[in-house]
């Protein structure tokens, strides 16, 4: 699941206030201490944002999930997962977006961060999942790339074309929304 994560840092008033998709999590008010960590969950996930000074009153912030920095968190979700991202211009009244993710050490299929139970076919040179979304045929193929070191390449396509893989490190590099206020 993708989460937005939130941060205000009154510079003056000392509050500190988190937000996961728009929902507060943390909020602290008149803190004297500008600097250090705030701890919270998303899910049974521990979360950790840091500020620490930098030169000339300003502030550095860090975010920390499961003990691991977000580079190394977005590193580890890139070797877990394949993700696609497909938008159906075609849907009755507006578009309609999927974000469609597999889980490799389960084969687990997402769309749109619901678990979807899918049968999956062999054919030749590997398996078909084949499901449908609206009026969009989805087929998740599995094929051997031929060298042992690559393993499995995984391609999905919509009505019979493919849809480019999305990279998750530049997913999850969207803009930061950090708050930074003199309240």
């Amino acid at each position: 699941m993708m989460y937005r994560i939130e941060l205000e840092h009154g510079t003056t008033s000392g509050r500190r206030m988190i937000w996961v998709n728009g929902r507060e999590v943390l909020r602290r008010d008149w803190m004297f201490k500008l600097v250090g960590e705030d701890t919270f969950h998303i899910d049974q996930t521990r979360c950790i944002i840091r500020v620490d000074p930098a030169p000339g009153f300003k502030y550095e912030y860090s975010l920390y999930i499961d003990g691991k920095s977000h580079d190394q968190y977005t590193e580890d979700m890139t070797r877990q997962y394949r993700l696609w991202l497909y938008t159906d211009d075609a849907a009755a009244e507006a578009p309609q977006e999927y974000r469609i993710m597999l889980k490799l050490d389960t084969l687990s299929l997402y769309v749109n961060d619901e678990l979807r139970t899918e049968e999956s076919v062999f054919v030749h040179g590997g398996t078909d999942t084949k499901f449908l979304l609206q009026d969009t045929e989805f087929v998740l193929q599995a094929r051997s790339s031929g060298n042992k070191h690559d393993g499995i390449v995984h391609t999905l396509l919509a009505n019979g074309v493919p849809v480019p893989e999305a990279k998750i490190q530049e997913i999850m590099q969207e803009p930061v929304s950090i708050l930074q206020s003199s309240n």
